[in-house]
């Protein structure tokens, strides 16, 4: 299965130009991921947990990055006892219900899904409709003096472009962003993984670590990555070999 993931992937990714290697001693996962990133100079100070969901993101995340401070951004309040509980347990996390942003101070709609993971924002949908504040990252991460250099983790099913639309200030110090990406259109909105990834190199990241690709339960196509975007400026970047 492995095999055919990475297959897949690298036939994916060939437009792109990179592909994936195999060597035992990696990984594609989320931790080893971080783990892989936690090498790396430019520690985040502060993370921001955007589509936080209970916080378990955020909890693996303390493992290799235990001295930053944590804000978690979710729109459902169902999610806020998990979060309020991982609140009392560190002193470096906090939490907001609201939907990430374009707009300060406004609403958006949210379809709340029966499972709650599958919930999206002002795309329509079966579940339950319920308005929400819309707060931006920058706001937020002014009104509580949240220190750079930043890392970033989105997990918000297609809304990714109005959230980085409300973060323009915190990008200029943002030294990671861990980006779940699609192949599928999840919303009329979605950017499509390879869409995302110019649209990123255009606000100055570029692609440099993947965890977690997933293929969907149909027909066991591509589905989504979690994608690792660093900025362009990075000096991994200026090296263009492979040994």
């Amino acid at each position: 299965m492995k095999r055919t993931i990475a297959n897949l992937a690298n036939k994916l990714f060939e437009p792109l130009g990179f592909k994936l290697v195999g060597n035992k001693s990696i990984e594609f996962t989320m931790s080893s991921m971080l783990a892989r990133l936690k090498t790396r100079d430019a520690l985040p100070r502060s993370i921001v947990d955007i589509g936080a969901s209970d916080g378990k993101w955020s909890g693996t995340c303390m493992k290799y990055f235990s001295s930053s401070r944590y804000l978690a951004i979710e729109a459902l309040e169902e999610r806020s006892s998990s979060l309020a509980t991982l609140k009392q347990k560190h002193a470096n996390f906090d939490y907001e219900i609201c939907i990430a942003g374009e707009v300060d101070g406004g609403q958006a709609v949210i379809s709340v899904a029966d499972d709650l993971d599958g919930s999206t924002v002002n795309a329509g949908g079966d579940g339950a409709q319920r308005s929400c504040q819309v707060r931006t990252i920058d706001a937020l991460v002014s009104e509580r003096g949240l220190p750079g250099p930043y890392l970033l983790k989105f997990d918000t099913h297609g809304f990714e472009i109005p959230i980085l639309a409300g973060c323009v200030e915190t990008l200029r110090n943002t030294s990671a962003i861990i980006m779940e990406c699609y192949n599928f259109r999840v919303t009329p909105d979605t950017f499509r993984f390879y869409e995302m990834c110019s649209h990123m190199e255009k606000l100055g990241f570029r692609p440099a670590d993947i965890a977690d690709p997933m293929l969907r339960k149909h027909d066991h196509v591509f589905w989504q990555v979690d994608i690792m975007f660093l900025p362009i400026r990075d000096t991994v970047f200026e090296y263009e070999a492979y040994e």
